[in-house]
């Protein structure tokens, strides 16, 4: 018994490279005689991996007004493969095997280069680096050159609590006397 041909199909079958992409092969295989294994098996350069097709799930045809005249689909297995993101560009032979009759068939996967990452354009940010100058008053800066004050902020607060409630006390005394 000599074996054929069988179709395959590659669901896409040109696929961008750099990154893991899931395809789905689909193939033809003559019904096996006396078996109950329907399945094939699909390798490539291109896959991470041997892959198994299987029978799709049996379904159940939709009631329909068309008379049932048209010829049953030629038996198919399918499953899903994995393409390698390290795969370079190029053209690869997909093969597969079906399992009970040995019969072959082949596809070809197409990947394609990765594309170049346009550039985006940067936004400079200016950040200032002092405060502005606000001017008058007797709380104004002598200039852009002055140092900061070298006392911790808390002590500062301390000082001024202290001047502040030796103020009432003074004022209070004022107002007593009188």
């Amino acid at each position: 018994m000599s074996r054929q041909d069988i179709r395959v199909q590659l669901i896409p079958d040109k696929v961008q490279g750099g990154a893991t992409r899931s395809i789905r092969v689909r193939a033809y295989c003559p019904l096996p005689q006396g078996g109950t294994a329907y399945r094939a098996t699909a390798r490539s350069g291109a896959f991470t991996g041997l892959v198994t097709l299987t029978q799709p799930p049996a379904t159940t045809p939709a009631a329909s007004s068309t008379p049932l005249t048209t010829a049953a689909p030629p038996p198919e297995v399918h499953g899903f493969a994995l393409v390698d993101e390290d795969s370079e560009p190029g053209s690869y032979q997909v093969e597969v095997k079906c399992d009970a009759t040995n019969d072959t068939g082949k596809a070809t996967l197409t990947v394609t280069a990765k594309p170049k990452p346009t550039p985006t354009p940067t936004r400079t940010r200016v950040v200032p680096t002092k405060a502005p100058r606000a001017g008058g008053g007797g709380t104004a800066a002598g200039g852009p050159g002055d140092e900061p004050s070298s006392m911790p902020p808390a002590v500062v607060a301390v000082a001024l609590g202290a001047a502040l409630a030796g103020g009432i006390a003074v004022a209070r005394r004022r107002s007593k006397s009188r």
